[in-house]
């Protein structure tokens, strides 16, 4: 089976919508929240995951009281190097995501980075020297708002969401108290769950060379301090929401934690982020049509009027997306497991 043979129906989409809610969820609670069984629950995820149509991921960032950082990268390339050099910025660990942009910048790189030191090197030392790219223009995460681990499709019904419901779903901040660090012999685990995030803990601990009751202890250490986060990915097409727009904003500073949880909640937004640089506001949304983008902006005035829309982008394709290298399509071709700790400049 090919994946572009592959086509996604109603519980195709609830099924990755319970993953979006629970994405280490066994199928003996998935199957029967969804009204079928266990096995079809299982079945159905491998054709969609084989064809690349959705996966789920695991992911590790620094502490956001740490010196850490989520960078965007806007890169100006010569207009024949776009491609290749989107081709191999893509197999950087760092490397989160990759666009490519209608205007503003001919790339968008989101990278993230122990410190701001290991930042200026991967900037200097690897973007500066790779040919075709012109200029860079970094811009700091300073404050998240909503993220892409918290966008929902919304397939399933209030009955279902509520059997689904975790009292400490991944990426919505430690338990108070809880904070530990990543340590050295977590990378490993990290790694293979960026590749497989619903790998069991008998092939973990396999795969790591870990005991199991290990692979448990540190898995559930990680993921009750937020420092490993589980996200279920879905082909932007298949989803029915084909536009990806970015917009780059201006709000009075005092108003950014009053605004940006409010524009969090909007059902288009994946991700809202204050940020360093000549506008505060980064605001990224999946759209059905271009119209739509500007039916957003419009209603954004209107609701908002201190904010002022600086620019409007939209992707003409994602190259990466957490990890996941795309096709044209946008569905997963292969995976890049994302690694801040390494070195941010390969070897030659």
């Amino acid at each position: 089976m090919t994946g572009a043979a592959v086509t996604v129906d109603e519980l195709d989409l609830a099924l990755v919508n319970a993953l979006q809610l629970r994405p280490r969820a066994p199928w003996s609670l998935l199957g029967p929240t969804l009204g079928i069984s266990p096995v079809t629950a299982a079945r159905r995820w491998h054709r969609l995951s084989r064809a690349g149509i959705a996966w789920v991921t695991a992911y590790g960032l620094p502490h956001p009281e740490d010196r850490g950082c989520v960078a965007y990268l806007d890169l100006d390339c010569a207009p024949d190097r776009i491609g290749q050099t989107a081709d191999q910025l893509a197999e950087d660990p760092h490397v989160m995501s990759i666009e490519h942009h209608s205007q503003g910048c001919d790339l968008v790189v989101t990278a993230a980075f122990t410190d701001l030191a290991a930042l200026s090197r991967y900037t200097t030392e690897r973007l500066g020297r790779l040919p075709g790219v012109t200029s860079v223009r970094v811009h700091l995460a300073t404050a998240f708002y909503a993220e892409g681990i918290r966008w929902r499709l919304d397939s399933l019904d209030p009955a279902q969401r509520s059997e689904l419901h975790d009292d400490h779903p991944p990426g919505h901040g430690p338990t108070p108290g809880s904070r530990v660090e990543v340590r050295e012999e977590d990378r490993e685990l990290l790694i293979r769950l960026g590749v497989d995030g619903r790998m069991d803990q008998a092939a973990l601990a396999a795969a790591t060379g870990l005991a199991p009751t290990t692979a448990r202890r540190r898995l559930e250490r990680l993921a009750a301090c937020d420092a490993i986060r589980f996200r279920c990915e879905i082909a932007a097409r298949d989803a029915g929401r084909p536009i990806l727009a970015t917009f780059r904003a201006d709000l009075p500073p005092e108003r950014l934690d009053e605004v940006g949880p409010q524009l969090a909640r909007l059902p288009e937004v994946r991700l809202c982020v204050a940020v360093t640089g000549p506008h505060n506001l980064v605001l990224s949304v999946w759209q059905r049509s271009l119209a739509d983008v500007q039916r957003l902006e419009t209603a954004l005035a209107r609701r908002f009027p201190d904010l002022r829309v600086a620019e409007r982008r939209v992707s003409l394709r994602t190259v990466k997306r957490m990890g996941r290298i795309l096709d044209a399509d946008g569905r997963a071709v292969r995976a890049v497991p994302m690694d801040i700790w390494r070195d941010p400049v390969p070897p030659s």
